[in-house]
Formats: C-alpha cells, sequence, structure tokens
C-alpha cells in the first residue's frame, strides 16, 4: 500500500448544523498522484463536505484495492474501487485478498468506466497483446485496480508477462522510457493524466485488443468488459483502440449513517458538471439507468439517493 499522506479539504462548511449522530470529520481514501482517482476525489470530496457540512480529509492510497482494506480497517471511511476489484474483495478470489472475503464496504454511486490502456516505447516493436508475453510489464501502484487486474487479464487470454511489477505510474513510466520496462499496462479513466503527460513528448506506441481478446475476457473474468479508447484521447492518437475495462464506483463503510451516505451521494450526483471538470467520462453513467456493481451491495443511504434521481436499484442488491 502507498505511504499515507493526510490532506485537509477546504474549509467551507455547509451553512446547516452537523446531525449529532454524524461524524464531525471523515477520512476519504483517494489513490496514487498521476492516475485518476487522485483528482475525482478531491473533487468529490469539496462538493460532499460543502453539502453535508462534514470535514473530509483525503489520505493517498495504491487505489481500488486498497481503498477496501482500508474501509475493512476504518482507517477510512470513503473511497473509490472498481467492480472487477469489489468482486475479488467480496469473494476472496483476488490474490491480494489472501483468500479473504470482504464485507464492511458498500457502493455509493457509479462514477466512470476505467480501461486498460497499455502503451510502449514505439521503438521496441511490440504491436500486438502476443507480444507482451515474457515481458517485464509495470501494472501502477500496489493496490491499484492493474496491480489486482491486469495479471489475470492477460492470464485469461494466454499471455504470461515475465514478471508485472508494481510502483507509482510516473516512476513506471520513467523506467519505461529508460529501458527498464517493455511496457506499462494501467487501468484508468483514459487518458491517464500520468501517460498523457508523457505521450506529449515521447513517442508511444498503444496494446489493443483484437475482437476475440476482448470477449473472451468479458466471459472469463467478472466485472471486465469490452471497451475503446476513442481516437485523439492521447497525442498522435488517429484511430480508436480496443482494449477491457470496468466500471468504477464511489464506495463508503458499512456503518456509516444512511442520511449521510444520502447527502454525500446526491451531493456528487448533482454537481456532476464539476465532476466531469476533472474526469470527463464521468458523464457516462450520469443518466437514468444504472451499472450494476457486481458482488458489491448498495448503502441504503446511497440507494435512496439514486433512486430518488430516478435511478434503478433493486432491493435485493441493498445490504446495511
Amino acid at each position: 500500500m502507498a505511504a499515507s499522506v493526510i490532506v485537509p479539504a477546504s474549509r467551507a462548511l455547509a451553512a446547516q448544523a452537523v446531525p449529532e449522530a454524524w461524524p464531525k470529520a471523515i477520512l476519504m481514501a483517494t489513490g496514487s498522484p498521476g492516475g485518476v482517482y487522485d483528482v475525482y476525489g478531491a473533487a468529490w470530496g469539496r462538493v460532499a463536505q460543502q453539502t453535508s457540512g462534514v470535514m473530509i480529509a483525503y489520505r493517498a492510497s495504491g487505489g481500488a484495492a486498497a481503498d477496501i482494506l482500508l474501509i475493512e480497517q476504518n482507517a477510512a471511511q470513503l473511497g473509490m474501487t472498481t467492480v472487477t476489484v469489489a468482486d475479488q474483495a467480496r469473494t476472496g478470489t483476488g490474490r491480494w485478498t489472501a483468500g479473504v472475503k470482504f464485507g464492511a464496504f458498500r457502493a455509493l454511486f457509479p462514477m466512470f468506466p476505467s480501461i486498460l490502456q497499455i502503451v510502449t516505447p514505439r521503438s521496441s516493436g511490440i504491436t500486438s497483446l502476443a507480444g507482451l508475453a515474457d515481458r517485464v510489464i509495470g501494472v501502477g501502484p500496489d493496490g491499484g485496480s492493474g496491480a489486482a487486474a491486469v495479471p489475470s487479464i492477460f492470464a485469461s487470454i494466454g499471455i504470461i508477462p515475465a514478471q508485472a511489477l508494481t510502483g507509482d505510474y510516473a516512476n513506471q513510466l520513467h523506467d519505461l522510457l529508460a529501458g527498464h520496462l517493455d511496457a506499462c499496462a494501467f487501468i484508468g479513466a483514459p487518458p491517464l493524466p500520468a501517460i498523457q503527460k508523457i505521450a506529449e513528448s515521447e513517442q508511444l506506441g498503444i496494446i489493443g485488443f483484437t475482437p476475440a481478446e476482448a470477449a473472451h475476457v468479458d466471459r472469463i473474468i467478472p466485472g471486465v468488459h469490452g471497451m475503446t479508447i476513442p481516437a485523439g484521447t492521447f497525442s498522435r492518437q488517429s484511430a480508436a483502440i480496443a482494449s477491457v475495462g470496468t466500471a468504477n464506483y464511489a464506495i463508503g463503510a458499512a456503518h456509516l449513517p444512511d442520511e449521510l451516505v444520502h447527502a454525500i451521494t446526491l451531493a456528487a450526483m448533482r454537481n456532476q458538471a464539476s465532476l466531469e471538470r476533472v474526469v470527463p467520462a464521468a458523464h457516462i453513467f450520469n443518466e437514468p439507468g444504472l451499472v450494476m456493481p457486481g458482488q458489491m451491495p448498495f448503502h441504503p443511504g446511497a440507494a435512496a439517493a439514486l433512486r430518488s434521481l430516478g435511478m434503478a436499484v433493486p432491493a435485493k442488491f441493498v445490504v446495511r
């Protein structure tokens, strides 16, 4: 898990008094610099604090898996994860779970889709997934979606890297350009900020999936589906790239008061414009329908908030 850094949120509180039963402050686990959770979490935290009056501070983490672990330990009360990592947590099937089933977290609301973005130096000569076999691959921060899911995604189509190494996004991209890594395979809303920054000055190749490869992963890996990186997402990317990805959800501790979670969830859903400014892909899930969060149940307060906005949340997916 990444080193922790706690940063106070804006001190502009909502005018109403905080109910006695609510905590006066809560901690949100975010992600690593250069990723998407880092910027989205700060934007969500600002509107949540202004709406609820509860002080929100941030704790840097590895990402999707680390946020679940921090909530499980009550070292954070809010966080973010992906459907595929949440499924691993609920069923104890991911390597990072060590066979333990985690049940202290609940889904709050859908945020945005994350897509697997695989980049190599154009000089590497790697042009397909098959070229990644027996190579050294960077998969992003320990505790993130890439570290938790990329090895199983590759294995499902018979691609076994020599090594799948974890590390901060910027550091791994530096190692890629220095020749210490053959490719980086990160999961995040495209364009992942760290990749976008490098792509502005470096010639990177983006590795895509064939339709057959994407369809096979869709069948084998829970919560992962075929997705596309649109043309122009990165500098000098002239064509759309087929890939796979998963949905991201805000999560919270099951013990949080229903009314507080209701307020925090509505704050995000009613302030989509500000969230889309930092993560444009957030607009995709801002619709009456709802992407179901796999094995992850909704918090009752969140379910009530989503239903009030016309979203469908069946009772069987709500657990106190």
